[in-house]
């Protein structure tokens, strides 16, 4: 093969690395695109569906949940500083994961919720860009909302499942970084209202 074959060939390889690359770039900014429309059309049936605790004179579930499309709801977060307002999937599952946020573990009841969500931009995508002192809301089945302040962010290591759950934090939200390498994690403390 003389040098001008070499040449070619490296060429046109470097070019098809090129287009899957931004194949990739596409596909990500499409199921990117699809996660936050699937996500409000969720929200939009969350919230008709939303409990009413009056109706019931004794509530009996401490963590109420609501059916949307066959799946069970926990709630909805809110984060003003990022403009994102997103139903929570009681459960976590991976295809779960790829449309909404999913209850990791814990409860709001007993001050110790985690909340995952994909790094998409129209979910988690820009957690990292959260100050101390920013306010987090979540609004559980019944309607009660619960008021949080963000006190610490760190990135934790992908497979430190028992850091992500010790610390006593009242509320934390987690995303994997853009390699999946690290969690951006953000630790909340509940505010009184």
């Amino acid at each position: 093969m003389t040098k001008r074959s070499k040449g070619i060939v490296l060429l046109f390889l470097g070019v098809l690395l090129l287009l899957a690359a931004g194949g990739w770039y596409v596909y990500n900014l499409v199921e990117d695109q699809n996660a936050g429309q699937q996500a409000a059309e969720l929200l939009e049936q969350f919230d008709v569906q939303q409990k009413d605790p009056t109706k019931d004179e004794t509530p009996t579930e401490t963590a109420p949940t609501i059916t949307v499309g066959g799946d069970a709801f926990c709630g909805k977060v809110s984060i003003e500083a990022l403009g994102i307002e997103l139903p929570v999937y009681d459960e976590w599952s991976y295809p779960r994961f790829k449309i909404a946020p999913c209850r990791y573990s814990g409860s709001v009841a007993t001050n110790d919720m985690i909340i995952a969500a994909h790094n998409y931009k129209s979910h988690f995508g820009y957690l990292h860009k959260l100050q101390i002192g920013d306010s987090v809301r979540f609004t559980d089945a019944y309607g009660t909302v619960h008021q949080y302040q963000v006190c610490e962010l760190i990135l934790l290591d992908g497979t430190a499942v028992s850091d992500m759950q010790s610390g006593g934090w009242d509320f934390t939200l987690f995303t994997c970084t853009k390699g999946g390498e690290q969690r951006v994690t953000v630790r909340c403390e509940k505010v009184d209202q």
